[in-house]
């Protein structure tokens, strides 16, 4: 199974090629370009943004 998030690396030729040599397999989900509430992981990486930019000061870190 994959969730297909629309991703840019997902997009590409290599990546459209394999999922249709992989149909008899691979079940495809595909879901919107930002689908917070399809993709819990949206969320998470919006919290780890956040923390990761309030460290640190100016540097980044």
């Amino acid at each position: 199974m994959l969730v297909w998030d629309n991703l840019r690396a997902h997009l590409t030729p290599p990546m459209q090629e394999f999922i249709k040599a992989s149909k008899d397999w691979l079940t495809v989900f595909q879901l919107p370009s930002y689908a917070p509430d399809l993709n819990p992981q949206e969320g998470i990486w919006s919290l780890v943004k956040r923390t990761i930019g309030t460290r640190g000061g100016s540097s980044g870190r």
